[in-house]
């Protein structure tokens, strides 16, 4: 990642799921399009230094996105007002962050992504797939 990048954030609640999921893919996706954004991840609940699912890695692994490395972060591991947008995974992740945390809600958007933990392999794969169609989306943002 370089100075210059431009910064967003996924979030979720535990950080060992949904956000690193979305934060490999929209990194890989905007490495192969020459984008100079850069994602980060982090969970309003989650216990520093957790590892990914293994679910989350096996199934982002099937898309080609290694998030095997991944180690969770807090919401304050970071400078929050570093991100110009951060994408939740539901609606109560947004309310937190513009209620509790005070974000301009312009800078907060739901992506809808419903929680896959604790589920087999497929719900996995639904989920990722969600999140790899929600990625497309947001990159088109950043895209002359």
């Amino acid at each position: 990642m370089q100075k210059a990048d431009r910064q967003i954030a996924f979030v979720c609640t535990g950080n060992t799921c949904r956000s690193p999921m979305a934060e490999g893919i929209f990194n890989k996706r905007a490495k192969e399009k020459g984008l100079a954004v850069h994602a980060s991840s982090f969970g309003l609940a989650a216990i520093r230094g957790a590892k990914a699912s293994p679910n989350a890695v096996a199934v982002c692994a099937e898309a080609g996105v290694d998030i095997s490395g991944h180690l969770s972060h807090f919401i304050f591991d970071f400078d929050i007002a570093d991100f110009e947008k951060i994408y939740c995974m539901s609606s109560e992740h947004a309310e937190i962050l513009t209620q509790s945390v005070g974000l301009p809600p312009e800078r907060v958007e739901v992506l809808g992504v419903t929680d896959p933990y604790g589920g087999g392999l497929e719900v996995y794969r639904m989920c990722r797939d969600v999140i790899a169609a929600c990625v497309e989306e947001i990159l088109l943002n950043y895209e002359d």
